[in-house]
């Protein structure tokens, strides 16, 4: 049964109801409080220099993963499309929106990107903390991208092609959420005695 969204026109649908659907949802929870966990963590972690960088990307990346976790259930992106897809009909952009689309696309690509690269460089002296974390990150941010990719139609070459038509999307969402776990559990095992 649909519920009704507030702050969209459309019904929310609801998510993945499958088994692999809620398994990942609790993944993406509990890694969510991992990070949560590794930023309050973060002075007994990096006991050498200033701890706010590192807090800032765990309690972050504990926001995304938790809304996430969140949205795999209840297909936000579904009723946000809707709204959107409403508004430029009525404004008589709706012609346009394949290219939007793709610029969209390509936008969060290279947003998510440049956040990788970002993370990566002010993390450099802490490359070993941070692998997993990094790893994990670029892998849900492909992901993300291929679910924007296929919502909107819009062609990308299939990875399935290299895996002998295996499709793996939700095998990669579930190796970066397991990517950034670890990266949680081995950061806390390094906290120091209080």
């Amino acid at each position: 049964m649909a519920v009704m969204s507030p702050l969209f026109s459309a019904p929310l649908p609801g998510g993945d109801p499958t088994f692999l659907g809620w398994l990942t949802t609790l993944v993406y929870l509990g890694t969510a409080v991992l990070c949560l966990v590794c930023a309050l963590s973060v002075k007994r972690i990096f006991t050498n220099g200033d701890p706010r960088p590192h807090m800032l990307i765990w309690g972050g990346l504990s926001f995304l993963l938790f809304f996430l976790g969140i949205n795999k259930e209840l297909d936000l992106q579904t009723s946000f499309t809707a709204t959107i897809k409403r508004f430029a009909w009525e404004l008589g952009l709706y012609e346009y929106g394949q290219r939007a689309q793709v610029l969209f696309l390509a936008a969060f690509a290279l947003f998510g990107f440049v956040v990788v690269v970002v993370i990566a460089w002010h993390v450099r002296r802490y490359w070993r903390n941070y692998l997993f974390l990094l790893l994990g990150m670029a892998a849900i941010f492909r992901f993300v991208a291929v679910r924007i990719a296929t919502f909107y139609g819009i062609s990308l070459p299939e990875l399935s092609r290299f895996t002998g038509g295996l499709r793996i999307n939700w095998l990669l969402e579930l190796i970066g959420i397991s990517l950034i776990a670890v990266a949680a559990i081995l950061n806390l095992r390094l906290r120091s005695r209080p």
